[in-house]
């Protein structure tokens, strides 16, 4: 032990005896192993180990404190270095070493806030039995980051012995005094801080507001900037969107897949039609469109019955809501061209000029009339076999939540699971509603 204490002695006694260019070689070369040692072994080890993880925000974490770690070690290296070499000069900059050290410790917190928050928010929201519209918290990390970083502020004042009290005071006088005076633009940028939290639209979302329907091309802190189609570009304060009611056409999809919609198109047809033919053309223009989806699949209802006219909804779906016009267009066209090639008619309130008819024309009448009868006797066997289809795979789709909504109860289960199961629910659900209401 004595031999231990002699050799420690001899140690302390030889660096004592170093030169200043000594010592500062020998706390450069301390610095640099301390670096290398942080750097190539310590963080390494630990991001092999973060990439190992199933999770994904410890990843985006592991960046921003890895670089912070290592500006760190550099401030501890100098700070140990000039205890060794001049304490004297240690002394004198100690409150600029303390400043360090707490700038250093917020920028981890913040950065931490920034990373975890969106996904504890999600994790919070985990209820999927419906479309979730919300997206990313910022307003709540942001608003904590900046509460953070004012503490920090007011301890480096502190750690220089500067007085802040009447800084404050004034600066509450000034604030009282722009909030009078600019109460309307102080509710914007408050609401902006609202509609981030809350997103109920992005930038490149079509809305509606107010009658206004337009593409989202902009977000700032005043106003809202909508691209309609007639290529005009409406400005709407932040104050209006917060107090109307807003209608994301990006946001559909039944189980929240964005920009997929529903594309409903309305068809009016004589009393004198047979509905299972009229069914059955304008599920077939429906099916062959080309902006239409294979699933959910094209469905036709009757929705009312009107004074002069059958009127007709088609249910389809199309792959993004920029297409929803020229698909509308394209089966306006072809449902023209198809009902006059099923001699199906659609009524008008016109007054028209029955023209005699010519010789000869009596036979070809006949043949269209005799036609037209045997495609809506074909089209009314087809889709009562559609209808019976459709009531099985209802059935079949009810029977599928009701055995999920039980596995639920299964004590087993991660909640991971459960959040699959919960999904999966959610998307069947809004399968069994796309054809309920109007």
């Amino acid at each position: 032990m004595s031999q231990i204490s002699d050799e420690y002695s001899t140690l302390v006694n030889w660096f004592d005896a170093l030169p200043i260019y000594g010592e500062i070689g020998v706390c450069v070369i301390f610095s640099t192993l301390l670096f290398v040692f942080v750097k190539y072994i310590l963080l390494k080890n630990l991001g092999k180990f973060v990439e190992k993880t199933d999770v994904g925000w410890d990843n985006d974490l592991f960046i921003p404190l890895s670089n912070r770690i290592l500006v760190f070690s550099v401030v501890i290296s100098i700070n140990i270095s000039l205890a060794w070499v001049s304490p004297d000069a240690l002394v004198v900059l100690v409150h600029p070493m303390n400043a360090a050290y707490i700038v250093i410790l917020t920028s981890m917190i913040t950065s931490t806030i920034k990373v975890i928050t969106p996904p504890f928010f999600t994790w919070m929201s985990s209820d999927n039995s419906g479309v979730a519209v919300a997206g990313r918290n910022n307003f709540v990390s942001g608003f904590g980051r900046i509460i953070i970083w004012l503490y920090c502020i007011s301890l480096v004042l502190t750690e220089f012995q500067l007085e802040i009290s009447g800084i404050l005071a004034s600066l509450a006088v000034f604030s009282i005094i722009i909030g009078l005076a600019l109460q309307h633009t102080i509710g914007n940028i408050l609401n902006s801080f609202l509609l981030a939290m809350d997103r109920p639209f992005d930038v490149g979302d079509r809305i509606q507001v107010d009658g206004i329907e337009g593409k989202v091309v902009s977000t700032g802190i005043l106003s809202t900037k909508i691209l309609t189609w007639s290529e005009e570009l409406v400005i709407i304060p932040n104050n209006t969107l917060v107090s109307s009611t807003i209608c994301n056409m990006a946001r559909g999809g039944g189980d929240g897949i964005p920009k997929r919609i529903n594309l409903l198109v309305d068809i009016s047809v004589a009393y004198d039609e047979e509905i299972p033919h009229v069914k059955q053309v304008l599920i077939d223009i429906a099916k062959t469109s080309p902006y239409s989806l294979d699933s959910p699949k094209p469905r036709v209802l009757v929705i009312k019955l009107n004074e002069y006219s059958i009127d007709f909804r088609i249910y389809t779906w199309i792959a993004d809501y920029a297409d929803q016009w020229p698909a509308r267009d394209w089966m306006l066209q072809h449902v023209a061209d198809r009902f006059r090639d099923e001699g199906i008619i659609i009524p008008y309130p016109v007054n028209i000029e029955l023209k005699t008819q010519q010789k000869g024309a009596g036979s070809g009448r006949e043949l269209t009339t005799r036609r037209k009868i045997a495609r809506q006797h074909a089209a009314r066997l087809q889709m009562s076999r559609t209808d019976e289809i459709h009531r099985e795979e209802r059935e079949t789709v009810q029977g599928e939540i009701a055995w999920l909504e039980k596995q639920l109860i299964d004590k087993s289960l991660s909640m991971r699971e459960k959040d699959k199961i919960r999904l999966e629910i959610g998307s069947l659900a809004s399968t069994l509603d796309i054809f309920d209401g109007e």
